[in-house]
């Protein structure tokens, strides 16, 4: 029987396999090779299976991470080392009360030599942003979001250097800039990959705006706050889907040039228009010519001009003509200060199909003639309607008839939101007095379940556009 090997020892095949790995690594280190990634299974128990990954799917995974985190990972390992040098760079920094750190910006940029996914600044003080859209790290850049401060006065041009991303960008957004009449006029606004664009107080000429859009060849979602300098939008687009206008009635300068009409002309592809102005609307006229897809409407106000859809048309909410229905609509918002129930039934005429209405209304005191009047068959009420969130109920009369107005018509609803004030949702002796003001007995369906909520609810975590229900959040 051969004696056990004493501690030290190996076998004579072990022994040369360790030599084998060690003079393998000895090499490895003499000739600055870069150290392979291990293979699953072999050496550490738990294996680093991520960097198995390769060098371009590494990149992918880095470039999604915020600029500081991505930056870390060169610290990982020699094997993270060069990649994030070499990976979509996606820059994105926000300035604070202070401007953006300009030394830390530019120091990025001349490290990274790889191609650029998105680059975003705000709050920009500073005439150095041409010089950074110009830096060869951006070549080819994906997402574009810059926006200069909103203290600046006049609002700076946006520099002709941001349209040399033109035939890359699928994303952009430009904020607080003014948007030069010579840049439009040169032929160099041609969006092909275009899918999102949001401008957020710019000055832009109607002929500008209408050209760069008619350059944005696949825009998905056309996103438009608080801009001036152009009195009508007109839209046609074959690809746009999402168009969300928000605007003031109150410029900041009286010479202001202000939206006051908006034209959909031709849009086959339209799903969401979200029309959202002051309570006031200034007079705004809207006018759906060609949307056969649209589903989602709002938020509609007592002040509105007039509103076109199609032969129908309304002055402020009243019906003026109903000539056309449009049965694709199922999302409708309303801001019905006087909270007149023909006013929503004519809604419901024109949108047969509607499935979820939203109404906010401050309506106090008013008795409604028409509480007790029978209403004639409506397609909408019988076969369609499932949702309405109420908002600002009192519990007073006007706001208990339009409320058992739907419970008891609505033959499949499902549920009924009621949003009431803060210390009404916890006093459980007004609840139940609610409860039997709205007649639950007599339901139409009798699965519609109805729930008293507070007003955060109607708190926007994000741009109303964003959300795949918009209306939960905000009327």
């Amino acid at each position: 029987m051969e004696p056990l090997p004493r501690v030290g020892e190996g076998s004579p095949r072990r022994s040369k396999s360790v030599m084998g790995a060690q003079a393998k690594r000895k090499r490895s280190h003499q000739s600055g090779s870069q150290e392979p990634p291990p293979r699953a299974g072999e050496g550490d128990p738990d294996p680093d299976l991520i960097s198995l990954l390769p060098d371009g799917v590494l990149g992918d995974i880095i470039s999604l991470l915020p600029t500081a985190d991505g930056a870390r990972t060169q610290a990982i390992s020699r094997r993270w080392r060069p990649l994030w040098r070499s990976a979509p760079l996606n820059l994105a920094t926000r300035g604070g009360v202070g401007s953006v750190d300009e030394a830390a910006v530019s120091s990025i940029l001349a490290a990274h030599g790889g191609p650029a996914r998105r680059f975003a600044v705000s709050n920009l003080a500073l005439a150095g942003l041409d010089g950074w859209l110009r830096s060869p790290a951006l070549d080819g850049l994906r997402e574009l979001d810059v926006s200069y401060s909103a203290a600046a006065s006049p609002k700076p041009a946006m520099p002709p250097s941001a349209l040399r991303f033109s035939f890359t960008l699928r994303v952009a957004h430009l904020g607080c800039c003014h948007f030069p009449d010579a840049v439009a006029a040169s032929c160099q606004i041609h969006f092909p990959n275009l899918q999102h664009l949001t401008l957020r107080l710019v000055t832009v000429s109607e002929h500008s705006l209408h050209a760069m859009l008619a350059g944005c060849t696949v825009l998905n979602s056309l996103v438009l706050k608080y801009c001036n300098g152009f009195r009508c939008l007109r839209i046609n687009s074959r690809s746009l889907n999402c168009l969300a206008v928000h605007y003031s009635d109150n410029p900041d300068k009286a010479e202001e040039i202000i939206l006051q009409e908006l034209i959909l002309e031709n849009t086959p592809c339209l799903e969401r228009l979200i029309h959202d102005g002051p309570y006031g609307d200034c007079g705004m006229r809207v006018s759906v010519i060609s949307a056969p897809k649209l589903k989602l409407l709002g938020r509609l106000t007592d002040g509105i001009g007039r509103l076109e859809l199609g032969g129908t048309v309304f002055q402020g909410l009243k019906l003026i003509r109903m000539a056309t229905t449009m049965r694709s609509l199922k999302v409708l918002a309303l801001f019905n200060n006087a909270l007149c129930r023909d006013v929503i039934i004519n809604f419901m005429r024109c949108f047969p199909c509607l499935e979820k209405l939203y109404i906010r209304t401050y309506a106090l005191g008013m008795e409604n003639a028409w509480a007790d009047k029978p209403v004639d068959r409506l397609e909408c009420l019988d076969l369609h309607l499932k949702r309405i969130v109420l908002g600002f109920y009192l519990g007073k009369k006007p706001h208990v008839d339009i409320a058992s107005f739907f419970l008891l018509n609505a033959g499949v609803l499902e549920s009924m939101k009621l949003v009431v004030e803060t210390y009404e949702v916890n006093n459980k002796k007004w609840i139940e007095k609610q409860r039997e003001h709205l007649q639950l007995e007599n339901r139409a369906s009798i699965s519609a379940q109805i729930e008293f909520v507070t007003f955060h609810c109607f708190s926007c975590p994000k741009d109303i556009h964003e959300l795949s229900e918009p209306f939960e959040h905000t009327l």
